[in-house]
C-alpha cells in the first residue's frame, strides 16, 4: 500500500467501516463471501486517482467526514408526502418504494403476486445466490463492490417470472433520509425470466435536509432467454450528495436491454459503474445516458460491454451539459471477443461546455479480437457551434431563446429514444428546470 493509500486508509470513514465489521462479525459468524470481499478492501483500501479508473475522480476530500451507519425510517406523513411529489405525472403504472433500501409494503403498490417474487435482500440468508447471477467478466478488483459485498445492509429481490409481461411499467421510488451524515450500502436484484418483459423507472432521491449522504449502492440484472427489460434511472439529488453505483447486467441470447441514465445536477458526486455481459448470441443492447453537470459538480460515468457471442448488437450514446465549473468523466468500453463475429457496435460520448472553466475527461476505448465485425466510436468536446447560433439569430431569435433550442437539439438524439410519453415529458421538464436553476446559480442563462 502506496502512502496515498495509507493516508486514505486512515480517513475517519475507512476506520468507521473496519469498526463496523469487526463488530459485525464479532462471533466469527461472517460468511466466506463476505469475509474475502472484506479482505480484497482493507488491503487496498479505497481507490484513490493513482488508480487508472479513477484518475480523475478523488475520494479523499468526501472520506474525511464521519458517518452513521444507523438507518431510520423518516415519519409516515413525510414520506407519503415525498411519495406524491415523486410520482410521474400521467403515468399509469405500480409502485415499488424503498426507504434507506427496505421495503415500504403500505406505500407500494403491486400487481397480482402471479406476476412476481419480491424478497427483502436481509431475509436471503446465502450470499452465494447471487453468485448465480454474477459475470466472471466484471468486477474484479473493483473495491467499491467488494466493500458492498462485506457490508451491505438492505436492499431488494424481485423476480419476473417465465412468460410474464408486465401490463404496466414499475416505478421504484428509492428514497434515502436521515437526520444526520449516512453512508448507506445495498444491493439490488432483478431477474427476468425467459420470455418476460419489463419497464422500469428508477426515481433516486434525497431527503437528507442539509446532512451529507455517501451511497455504495451495487444492482445485479439477470435477462434471461427471449426476455426485454427497459430500465430508467432518474437521480435527483442534493448539495451534499455523494453516489458511487455498480450495476451489473447479463444477458442470455435473443433478449433485449435497454438502459436510460439521466444525472441532474445536484449531488456533488456521482459516480455509475456500468458492466453488461453479452452471454447469448442474437443478443440487443441499447445504453443512453444523459448527464447535466453542475457548478463544482463531478459526474463519472464508466461503462463496459462485453461481447462474447455472435451475432450481437449494441448501440450506447452518453451526453453532457457541464456549467459553471463542472467536471465530467467518460470512460466506455467495448470488448468483442474473438467468438462474437458479426458484432455491431456503436459507441459516441458528446459533451457540449456552457462555460469556459468547464472540465472534460473522456475516453472512449474499443478492443476487438473478432474478424468480422462493424465497430465504432467516436467523442466531442465543444461550445455553441457559432454558425448555428448565428442561423438563429439571423431569424429573428433572441439570443437566450436560440441558445435553448441548441441544447434541447444537442440532447434530442437521447431524450426521442424514450418511448413512454410521460416519461419523456417528465424528464424533459425536470431537464429544463434543473438548469434553469442551475443557469441562475452561475450568473449564466440561456433559458429565456
Amino acid at each position: 500500500m502506496d502512502n496515498k493509500m495509507k493516508k486514505l486508509s486512515k480517513s475517519p470513514l475507512y476506520q468507521q467501516l473496519v469498526d463496523a465489521y469487526n463488530q459485525r462479525n464479532s462471533d466469527g459468524n461472517a460468511t466466506q463471501e463476505r469475509e474475502q470481499a472484506f479482505t480484497a478492501f482493507v488491503e487496498k483500501g479505497f481507490p484513490s486517482n493513482r488508480d487508472e479508473d479513477w484518475k480523475f475522480t478523488n475520494l479523499a476530500p468526501f472520506l474525511a467526514d464521519e458517518y452513521s451507519f444507523d438507518l431510520q425510517q423518516p415519519a409516515a406523513a413525510v414520506l407519503e408526502n415525498a411519495v406524491q411529489h415523486a410520482r410521474i405525472p400521467g403515468l399509469e403504472s405500480y409502485v415499488l418504494v424503498l426507504v434507506n433500501g427496505k421495503i415500504n409494503g403500505s406505500l407500494s403498490i403491486l400487481p397480482d403476486a402471479s406476476c412476481f417474487k419480491l424478497k427483502q435482500l436481509s431475509e436471503v440468508s446465502d450470499l452465494n445466490y447471487f453468485n448465480t447471477y454474477k459475470s466472471e467478466h466484471v468486477g474484479a478488483g473493483n473495491r467499491m463492490l467488494a466493500l458492498n459485498t462485506a457490508l451491505f445492509n438492505e436492499g431488494y429481490l424481485l423476480e419476473v417470472p417465465d412468460s410474464v409481461i408486465w401490463d404496466k411499467p414499475l416505478h421504484i421510488i428509492q428514497f434515502f433520509a436521515g437526520e444526520q451524515n449516512l453512508f448507506i450500502q445495498n444491493r439490488n436484484v432483478l431477474v427476468m425470466g425467459r420470455f418476460a418483459g419489463l419497464e422500469v423507472i428508477e426515481s433516486v432521491i434525497s431527503l437528507q435536509n442539509g446532512h451529507k449522504l455517501f451511497v455504495n449502492n451495487v444492482t445485479q440484472v439477470r435477462v434471461a432467454e427471449q426476455a426485454s427489460l427497459i430500465q430508467y434511472q432518474i437521480q435527483h439529488n442534493q448539495a451534499e450528495d455523494r453516489l458511487v453505483n455498480f450495476l451489473e447486467v447479463v444477458q442470455e441470447k435473443i433478449s433485449r436491454y435497454d438502459h436510460f441514465s439521466f444525472n441532474l445536477p445536484g449531488a456533488e458526486l456521482i459516480r455509475n459503474n456500468l458492466e453488461i455481459v453479452l452471454n447469448g448470441s442474437a443478443t440487443e443492447t441499447h445504453l443512453m445516458g444523459l448527464y447535466l453537470v453542475g457548478d463544482h459538480q463531478l459526474t463519472d460515468n464508466h461503462t463496459a460491454i462485453h461481447h462474447l457471442f455472435p451475432n450481437c448488437d449494441s448501440n450506447e450514446i452518453y451526453k453532457g451539459v457541464l456549467l459553471g465549473k463542472g467536471k465530467a468523466v467518460f470512460n466506455g468500453k467495448v470488448f468483442v471477443e474473438r467468438p462474437a463475429q458479426k458484432t455491431n457496435a456503436f459507441q459516441q460520448n458528446n459533451n457540449l461546455l456552457l462555460s469556459d472553466k468547464a472540465q472534460v475527461f473522456a475516453k472512449p476505448q474499443l478492443e476487438i479480437f473478432a474478424d468480422d465485425v462493424k465497430c465504432s466510436h467516436g467523442c466531442t468536446v465543444g461550445q455553441f457551434d457559432p454558425e448555428s447560433l448565428f442561423y438563429l439569430r439571423s431569424r429573428g431569435i433572441g439570443e437566450d431563446s436560440a441558445r435553448k433550442l441548441l441544447v434541447e437539439a444537442f440532447m434530442f438524439d437521447v431524450t426521442q429514444r424514450i418511448t413512454n410519453e410521460p416519461v419523456k415529458e417528465y424528464v424533459q421538464s425536470l431537464i429544463y428546470e434543473k438548469m434553469e436553476n442551475s443557469f441562475a446559480d452561475t450568473n449564466t442563462s440561456v433559458y429565456g
